[in-house]
């Protein structure tokens, strides 16, 4: 059996969690690449992880929306289907973009 207060996780069929600290390590240990700056999606990645963390728990269409906006704001066409998934997953209390 798994202990989690010693830190053992299962390999398998556990949550999903990834710790905040661990991804923002990531971030300021990931060197700068400017292809990967110019995308869109990481453009606005802050904007969509604060939709994730302001609209935990809200219906599913309210948060869509949100994203949408995000999206559309900064000249893009959103993806419908991600947008759904992402919102769901929200909703739940989950943020994606963290």
């Amino acid at each position: 059996m798994m202990d989690a207060a010693r830190g053992e996780v299962p390999m398998h069929g556990g949550p999903r969690f990834r710790s905040n600290l661990q991804a923002e390590l990531g971030n300021l240990l990931r060197p700068p690449n400017p292809r990967l700056e110019r995308q869109v999606s990481e453009q606005v990645r802050p904007r969509l992880r604060e939709v994730g963390r302001s609209h935990a728990g809200r219906p599913a269409a309210e948060i869509v929306a949100a994203l949408e906006e995000v999206v559309r704001s900064a000249g893009a066409r959103p993806d419908r289907t991600a947008l759904e998934e992402f919102a769901e997953e929200i909703s739940r209390g989950g943020n994606p973009f963290d």
